[in-house]
């Protein structure tokens, strides 16, 4: 039975969590969440992360290096006797390279959590993917990156069946637009933020330690019962009618 207390229901004190795009801007402010949290947090990144924290681990390392995936997990289990979490935030946008996207959004994620699936405690882990509004909807011009998008959700919901038996959760969180080094080009310009502002019921982008309170909830025991699930945190932008 799960100790009710919203501290222990929400608690994610002393748990070992991966998380790689560490150095991105959601990526770092995940980081600098669950440190504050109390968690132990391994940040993988291809870019050094200035984070300085006891609890911060950095490594870099380029989740298509498959060699060096198994090599690490050999490093990390000298560590840690397991970890708890993995939250996949790494990922690219490039609209000339199609194959780019599903090598870094798609495959990338994929190599972690199958190296590492082994590696989790023995009840309660959870991976957490993060997806986008574009894994829903068709957007223009970027094929590559919609199309890895909608690929890790579809992961997401076939490794919450395939890992089940070893008692790993795997559930979704969707961005919306967040102000990010992504997203700051088209926010420069009045009409694109216009017109994307008019899609947001909240009218506004979001701050990236907004995204923080939904990664907590699927790390901790608060989503103990749920899986292959998807959660957007979007300001409505995706449930808007005309």
């Amino acid at each position: 039975m799960l100790n009710l207390n919203i501290k222990n229901l929400f608690s994610i004190n002393k748990k070992i969590c991966i998380v790689s795009g560490s150095s991105g801007g959601l990526g770092k402010e995940i980081c600098k969440c669950l440190l504050k949290n109390g968690a132990v947090v391994i940040g993988l990144d291809v870019k050094k992360n200035n984070i300085n924290a006891k609890k911060f681990h950095f490594y870099k390392i380029d989740l298509n290096n498959k060699i060096k995936l198994i090599s690490l997990r050999q490093e990390l289990k000298k560590k840690f006797k397991s970890i708890d979490s993995i939250i996949n935030l790494a990922g690219i946008s490039n609209p000339d390279d199609f194959e780019s996207n599903i090598r870094n959004n798609l495959i990338g994620p994929y190599n972690l959590i199958d190296v590492f699936k082994d590696s989790f405690v023995k009840s309660n882990g959870s991976i957490v993917n993060i997806t986008s509004l574009n894994a829903e909807m068709g957007f223009s011009n970027n094929p590559g990156y919609n199309s890895s998008k909608g690929g890790l959700k579809m992961l997401s919901k076939a490794l919450a069946n395939d890992l089940a038996t070893k008692k790993i959760r795997v559930n979704n969180i969707g961005p919306g637009y967040f102000l990010t080094n992504m997203t700051k080009k088209f926010y420069k310009i009045k009409k694109k933020r216009e017109q994307r502002l008019s899609r947001i019921p909240l009218n506004r982008y979001g701050n990236t330690d907004e995204l923080c309170g939904a990664v907590i909830f699927f790390i901790s025991n608060a989503s103990s019962y749920i899986t292959g699930q998807d959660l957007y945190v979007d300001g409505g932008l995706l449930h808007k009618g005309i």
